[in-house]
């Protein structure tokens, strides 16, 4: 608990604010590709679909990962985090869910700006503010 109420703290509130901002509805999402994955694999159902949900799912909770450690790192630079190069490729992963879940599902436009565009804009902006971090020769 001590942990979470540091975070609230300074300069950390604004980016944890961005942050829930930006990437809150692919956690709902992803909660929710959860509940259906049971239903996907059902008898009748198409098992390519199946599989792009897993695909989707696995690469949005990993990439999910990558954006919180670039977060906590943008948030709290004395923080040690995950790797830069693991942060990088993470969160390539995760844009990848995100363009596969854009190609996969019609969405209107507003479901588009929140679970799309809005996670990749929160991306490159967390993308810029950790680049020292990210781009820093060990």
């Amino acid at each position: 608990m001590a942990g979470f109420m540091d975070l609230l703290r300074g300069r950390g509130r604004v980016y944890l604010l961005e942050a829930v901002l930006c990437f809150g509805s692919l956690v709902l999402l992803l909660g929710m590709g959860l509940v259906a994955l049971p239903m996907a694999f059902a008898e009748g159902a198409d098992p390519q679909f199946a599989w792009q949900l897993v695909a989707m799912l696995a690469l949005g909770f990993i990439g999910l990962w990558g954006a919180t450690q670039l977060v906590l790192k943008v948030a709290y630079p004395q923080r040690q985090v995950a790797k830069p190069q693991a942060i990088v490729i993470t969160l390539l992963l995760g844009i990848a869910a995100l363009l596969l879940f854009h190609q996969l599902m019609a969405l209107s436009r507003a479901a588009t700006m929140m679970l799309v565009v809005l996670p990749l804009l929160g991306s490159a902006h967390f993308l810029f503010l950790g680049r020292d971090y990210l781009v820093r020769k060990r």
